[in-house]
């Protein structure tokens, strides 16, 4: 089940796949009370995993994947970069729907909405995530969780010791607490050293 759990003093949401399916199922439930999308965007990476199961749940095959980057970790976050183009078709006659994992600042769905997804004209768009933070500047449509904690998703866990290694936790500090984070995310120890050494794979 889904926990908030203390690492190096901070808070952190730690989500298991459970968890992921059981606000899916919550979100589209939400989105059918007033909204009957028939073309999905999903934002890589988190964001392609939550319209995928909503592209499941309600038999729409049109899911389309849109590359941006702007979360680079705790309190760095950079200008957004578009760096994959949905090859999308013709929007005017669609009710699309626009899904990410989270919204952080907001800066990444206001983005692909005002400069993707706006610009093709469609005949009606919504935004959806499962989480918000209190701090967002961008309000979606629909949502699950209001949380101001670090968020640990399930497809991201190598991710999430990259940034929380290097920054949150320090195993030269406190290996014990390094210790417990690879426990939490359920990562391979021999891994999250070589990541921690620099090196992603074996022999390097």
């Amino acid at each position: 089940m889904a926990r908030e759990v203390q690492i190096g003093g901070r808070s952190f949401l730690l989500l298991a796949w459970e968890d992921i399916m059981g606000q899916v199922d919550n979100l589209s439930a939400r989105i059918e009370a007033s909204y009957r999308p028939d073309t999905i965007v999903g934002i890589l990476r988190g964001g392609l995993f939550v319209a995928n199961l909503l592209s499941d749940i309600w038999g729409i095959d049109e899911v389309y994947p849109l590359g941006l980057k702007s979360y680079r970790g705790i309190g760095d976050r950079g200008e957004v970069h578009i760096y994959h183009w949905p090859k999308l078709p013709r929007l005017d006659d669609r009710q699309v729907l626009l899904v990410d994992d989270v919204s952080d600042e907001g800066k990444t769905l206001w983005t692909a909405l005002n400069k993707i997804i706006l610009p093709l004209s469609p005949k009606n768009v919504k935004t959806a995530v499962l989480h918000i933070k209190p701090w967002t500047a961008f309000q979606p449509d629909y949502f699950v969780v209001r949380t101001g904690s670090w968020i640990l998703y399930p497809w991201s866990r190598y991710e999430s010791w990259r940034q929380l290694s290097s920054g949150v936790v320090n195993i030269s500090d406190d290996e014990a607490e390094a210790e417990r984070l690879i426990s939490l995310l359920g990562i391979s120890r021999e891994r999250a050293m070589r990541l921690l050494k620099g090196s992603e794979f074996p022999g390097e």
